[in-house]
């Protein structure tokens, strides 16, 4: 049956994560330097291999060697030096994680805190991977940060503008060609309710389209680790878990292939939650992954009010309930 809303509310089983100003303060001085560390040596590594960018292979080559300093150096520094969050990384089945050769993959991982991108990087580091990141266009503006990414060769996606996100899967198409793989949070946006949102086609259409890898990836407790609500960051447990690479059936097979990416996602959520030697922590039992009801503690927006439980769900999912950036994707 639907999730009763109203008792995910009511039942008290999990508090907000407590964030402080301290934390907060303590992984900014983290990120700073390690931006600051991480651009040096973008720049050092630019000038020593410039000559690639001459040609249109080197160009990938270039911008792979800028994406693993980018990644491994800010990912290490926010998280690996963190004392206040600890991250683990799960492989789970036969062959998880993006196939070495052929076309690159793409890479899809769920989305509820704006320090997803850093643990998944660093997960992706530990394994040896590395993947262009889709992200907001706009960040691109920030100083560091946007002149960090465009080294990277990140692909930018412009809310609102079709003509510059056409161009941008164009571009995604050639990386993939080229055998380098593509992170992607096919949600489009955070969740603020923990529940999975649907799907965006973009991504999945050209994994049917081109044939490549499909990995499903996800993360638990990064809500925890930097909460939606504000700027403040607390402690947390983070565990990152990767899949064995999905195949389209057959180029038409976009809903098909996105169901199975987001069902096995689900089941990886599950293993990661359930895996533990005693009872399972309260703030873990409430997962939305688990219950199918949002976190205990969130409070829905006015908008929501009058909905029966179906409704509020149907919204959710889709991302009705909060500013998504319908075109994004």
């Amino acid at each position: 049956g639907v999730p009763d809303m109203a008792d995910a509310r009511g039942r008290g089983e999990s508090r907000p994560p407590r964030a402080t100003y301290c934390i907060t303060a303590f992984v900014a001085v983290l990120l700073l330097v390690g931006f600051l560390l991480c651009f040096v040596a973008q720049v050092v590594a630019a000038v020593l291999t410039f000559p690639l960018l001459f040609c249109k292979s080197g160009r990938y080559r270039f911008h792979y060697i800028q994406s693993v300093i980018w990644r491994a150096v800010n990912s290490f520094f926010s998280v690996a030096l963190n004392p206040f969050w600890c991250s683990e990384v799960w492989l789970l089945g036969d062959m998880p994680g993006p196939p070495s050769g052929g076309k690159g993959s793409v890479i899809f991982i769920n989305h509820r805190s704006n320090a997803d991108p850093w643990f998944s990087a660093w997960a992706l580091t530990r394994n040896g991977w590395e993947g262009k990141y889709v992200y907001k266009g706009s960040l691109k503006k920030l100083p560091l940060f946007g002149w960090m990414c465009r080294l990277a060769g990140d692909l930018p996606a412009e809310r609102g503008d079709k003509t510059k996100i056409v161009a941008m899967l164009d571009q995604a198409r050639d990386v993939l060609n080229a055998g380098y793989n593509v992170v992607v949070f096919p949600e489009g946006t955070r969740s603020p309710s923990g529940i999975m949102q649907e799907f965006k086609p973009s991504f999945f259409s050209i994994c049917a389209e081109l044939g490549c890898p499909a990995v499903p990836a996800v993360m638990v407790g990064t809500e925890r680790a930097w909460p939606l609500s504000g700027m403040k960051m607390a402690c947390a447990r983070v565990r990152v878990a990767f899949g064995d690479a999905i195949y389209a059936s057959a180029p038409d097979g976009v809903a098909e292939l996105s169901k199975k990416v987001e069902e096995r996602m689900l089941d990886m959520a599950h293993e990661l939650l359930e895996a533990s030697d005693g009872a399972v922590p309260s703030s873990e039992a409430d997962d939305p992954y688990l219950t199918g009801r949002p976190y205990s503690y969130w409070v829905p927006p006015a908008s929501l009010n009058g909905l029966d439980d179906a409704e509020q769900l149907r919204v959710l999912r889709s991302g009705g309930a909060h500013q998504r950036g319908a075109n994004l994707l």
